[in-house]
C-alpha cells in the first residue's frame, strides 16, 4: 500500500513508514471511502449523508499535496520483493490514484464554482430561463429531497445557486470559489458557456469516480496479495500488526 510514504529512524528502517505518512495514508483512505460511497451511491443514501462530500474533497485534496511533499523530502522504504511486472504495476496504480487524488477534489471544487455569483445579472437570468431538468435514472431507492448534481446544484450547470449561504467546509470555514469559474456566469452572456463547462466537469466527476473505485480496489488487492499470499508483512509497513524485527 505503499510507495509513497517514508522509513522510520531506527533499526526497523527500510521496513516501516513513518509515523506522518502512516497518519496521512489512513486519514486519505478513510475520507475517500467516504466521498465514494456518498458521490456514487447519493441517489439511494439519505441526503444528509451527502453533506460533508464538498468538505472531505477538499480535506482530501490539501492532505495529498501534504503527502507529496513528504514524500518528496524524505526516503521510501525499500520494496518488497516482488516480480518486476508487479513493481512497475504498484508504480502505475499508484501514479494514477495520486493523479485521481489531486483532479477529482479540484474537480468537485470547479463545479461548485460553476454557478452565476449570487445575486449578479448572471444569476437572475439563469433563474428565468432555467432549463428543464432531465428525467431521474431508476434507482432501487431514489432520494426525494435530492437535488441533483455532484456539487449540490441541479443538473444542467449555471444553476442559480439556492437561497443558502456559501459552501461550509466542516460548517467552519467558507469554500472560496475559483474566480474565473465563477465569474464567468456574471452576465447573462455568460451562463450559456459556464453551464456547458458545468456538464463537461460533473461528467468528468462521476466517471473519476468510478475510475478511483477500480484504482482502489487494485491497491487493496496488491496490498492483500503481499500480506497473505507473499507472506510479506505490507500490513505492519502501514501501523497495521507487528513488524519484523531487525535482520529478519
Amino acid at each position: 500500500m505503499a510507495t509513497l510514504a517514508h522509513t522510520q529512524r531506527g533499526p526497523s528502517r527500510g521496513l516501516r513508514y513513518t509515523n506522518v505518512a502512516i497518519a496521512l495514508h489512513w486519514a486519505i483512505a478513510a475520507l475517500i471511502l467516504y466521498n465514494l460511497t456518498s458521490g456514487l451511491l447519493r441517489p439511494v443514501l439519505p441526503r444528509g449523508f451527502f453533506v460533508f462530500h464538498v468538505s472531505s474533497g477538499i480535506t482530501i485534496l490539501a492532505l495529498t499535496v501534504v503527502r507529496v511533499g513528504w514524500r518528496l523530502t524524505h526516503r521510501p522504504p525499500s520494496q518488497l520483493p516482488m516480480a518486476r511486472w508487479e513493481h512497475r504495476l504498484a508504480h502505475v496504480v499508484h501514479f494514477l490514484l495520486y493523479a485521481a487524488m489531486l483532479l477529482l477534489p479540484f474537480s468537485g471544487w470547479a463545479l461548485v464554482s460553476a454557478n452565476p455569483p449570487a445575486g449578479s445579472p448572471g444569476a437572475d437570468w439563469a433563474a428565468a430561463n432555467r432549463p428543464a431538468p432531465p428525467p431521474p435514472a431508476p434507482t432501487l431507492k431514489p432520494d426525494p429531497t435530492s437535488k441533483g448534481g455532484p456539487a449540490g446544484e441541479g443538473k444542467g450547470g449555471g444553476q442559480p445557486s439556492r437561497k443558502r449561504g456559501p459552501t461550509m467546509l466542516w460548517g467552519v470555514v467558507a469554500l472560496p470559489l475559483i474566480g474565473p469559474v465563477n465569474e464567468m456566469g456574471r452576465t447573462a452572456a455568460g451562463v450559456p458557456e459556464q453551464r456547458e463547462l458545468h456538464e463537461r466537469i460533473e461528467t468528468f466527476h462521476a466517471l473519476g469516480g468510478w475510475v478511483m473505485l477500480a484504482l482502489l480496489a487494485l491497491h487493496i488487492a496488491g496490498a492483500l496479495k503481499h500480506q497473505f499470499v507473499d507472506r510479506e508483512r505490507e500490513l505492519a509497513r502501514m501501523g497495521i500488526g507487528r513488524r519484523r524485527k531487525s535482520g529478519i
